[in-house]
């Protein structure tokens, strides 16, 4: 979905020192990021994985909204009934190389229902997905999980006119079990 097939993971994570660094238009940056364990009671069959997710905090600023024909998405329950048209959001957005459909649900799903883990370190020989989902896709990702969480409703949205600024970044790898071609939350 993000790029052609990964031959190198977009983070690097750096053995020795533990810091995780991206490239961002060019240049090297440190990125904060965590791993959450595996939650012993969810124990299952199939492979330990760790699936990477960016994790971005962003302030929105709805200025004009208005739709024809029924509601309109509540932006996870935000919208305080449909008055309140600024606030803040933190979207979760796989970043492992997945369909667009596939990417939506997930993104939709985890930013409304945050994941809750509990960090830990790496277990050693648990494998990492590579990150397929560059920095510079960042904005333009947030920004389809933003409209995407307001249009998505019964009705036919006529006008958005917003601001999403994102005024913060992390990584996490959540802990998951590939049963056949699925994966299943360890966490």
């Amino acid at each position: 979905m993000f790029s052609k097939p990964q031959d190198v993971d977009n983070v690097f994570l750096c053995d020795n020192c533990g810091t995780m660094h991206v490239r961002s238009n060019g240049n090297v940056e440190t990125i904060g990021y965590e791993f959450g364990a595996f939650d012993v009671d969810k124990k299952s069959e199939g492979e330990r994985v760790y699936l990477p997710f960016w994790v971005l905090n962003a302030q929105f600023d709805i200025h004009n909204l208005s739709a024809q024909g029924g509601g309109l998405g509540n932006l996870f329950g935000l919208l305080g009934g449909g008055q309140d048209r600024q606030g803040t959001i933190v979207i979760y957005m796989p970043a492992y190389d997945m369909d667009p459909g596939h990417f939506k649900d997930v993104s939709m799903y985890h930013t409304g229902n945050p994941p809750q883990y509990r960090a830990s370190k790496p277990e050693p020989g648990v494998r990492r997905l590579k990150c397929a989902l560059t920095v510079e896709l960042l904005p333009q990702m947030a920004d389809f999980i933003f409209v995407t969480s307001v249009a998505e409703k019964p009705g036919t949205l006529q006008r958005l006119d917003y601001t999403l600024n994102i005024t913060g970044k992390r990584f996490i790898y959540l802990p998951h079990y590939l049963q056949g071609e699925r994966y299943k939350p360890g966490y």
